[in-house]
């Protein structure tokens, strides 16, 4: 495996603006971006969060790594990729909060008036996230499928 596989720079102490590893993962728990300890680099180098190593203390265990602290900006573009991503606890989060107004504009509506199309064009509107009939399609078959003859 190899040892540096960002190519980082290694300084002698943490440079100022810089976190470490149980520090940059609190900073995000504080602001509600979850992501396992052990996939922190990978996740900074896929958002272009800057990074590098400092020597570590002793001569036992790997070299620690340092996270630049990310603007507020970035950590807003970083929730929005992971609101639109389903593998990442926002974006599964996300999609109940889809699954919840999908039933809830199907059950509210009147025989023949709705089609899948159109509950995934009010849900994209209402909740402002991209929605499609084919999610739809999965959650009305799946918790509705006695009632799918209501759609047109």
């Amino acid at each position: 495996m190899q040892n540096n596989p960002y190519n980082l720079k290694l300084f002698e102490e943490i440079p100022e603006g810089y976190l470490d590893t149980d520090g940059f993962l609190e900073f995000l728990i504080k602001k509600k971006i979850s992501v396992r300890k052990d996939n922190l680099p990978k996740f900074s180098f896929n958002h272009n969060i800057k990074m590098c190593k400092f020597k570590r203390e002793g001569s036992g265990g790997s070299v620690p790594t340092a996270y630049k602290i990310p603007t507020p900006t970035k950590i807003n573009q970083v929730k929005k990729i992971m609101f639109l991503s389903n593998s990442t606890s926002l974006g599964i989060e996300n999609v109940k909060n889809k699954e919840k107004k999908i039933l809830e504009i199907f059950d509210r509506a009147e025989n023949n008036k709705e089609s899948k199309s159109s509950i995934a064009e009010k849900v994209s509107l209402s909740l402002g996230v991209p929605c499609n009939r084919k999610l739809v399609r999965r959650v009305l078959n799946d918790k509705r499928s006695s009632k799918l003859n209501k759609l047109r």
